[in-house]
């Protein structure tokens, strides 16, 4: 049984939809606590989700209060899905199964209220929640993350569009900006 997490209610069939990997797939999991992380908007520069050693999920906040801003006050359901045609380390991310068809649903559970979903979750010891800190290691941590993506995803001229970027990334992005110009060639 995998799990498929999504915004949209009364689903029947899962279509292929095309994500950073550039190529469209029915993105699935193994963990529900791992599948309820992707029923809200989020990005990478919200939240560092990863998984522990022993395949728990561990979501990290890139900024303060991140964890509470993307999932309170949403709602989601969770599709119950076959394994059947569902290919994993397809991605680069080890919890996660990607098919590039059409996949049948075989049960929907409404889930009204995200963050408390999340948080049993977390309290049944099925999700791993770090919150921002001001620690030295973690903001390396995070800053390493971030600037990953900002170059990875091309998303260094978002710093004017992105209020995320203005409030928490902006000297980030300007120090990679500068870096990458090419006067220290």
């Amino acid at each position: 049984m995998l799990y498929h997490v999504s915004r949209s209610a009364g689903l029947k069939t899962l279509l292929p939809q095309t994500s950073s990997h550039k190529k469209a797939y029915v993105y699935a999991v193994d963990r529900l606590a791992a599948g309820l992380l992707f029923g809200a908007p989020q990005d990478d520069f919200d939240l560092y989700i990863d998984q522990e050693p022993d395949g728990t999920p561990l979501v990290r906040e890139c900024y303060p209060g991140a964890f509470e801003t993307v999932y309170r006050n949403k709602s989601c359901s969770v599709y119950e899905v076959s394994e059947r045609g569902f290919i994993k380390g397809a991605t680069g991310w080890d919890a996660e199964y990607v098919c590039p068809e059409a996949v049948g649903v075989l049960a929907e559970h409404p889930v009204p209220d995200l963050f408390a979903a999340l948080e049993a979750e977390r309290e049944d010891g099925n999700l791993v929640i770090r919150r921002y800190s001001e620690e030295p290691a973690y903001k390396k941590l995070i800053s390493e993350h971030i600037a990953d993506r900002l170059i990875r995803f091309d998303a260094l001229g978002r710093l004017e569009t992105d209020e995320r970027f203005q409030k928490h990334y902006k000297a980030l992005v300007l120090a990679l900006r500068d870096a990458m110009d090419g006067h220290l060639l």
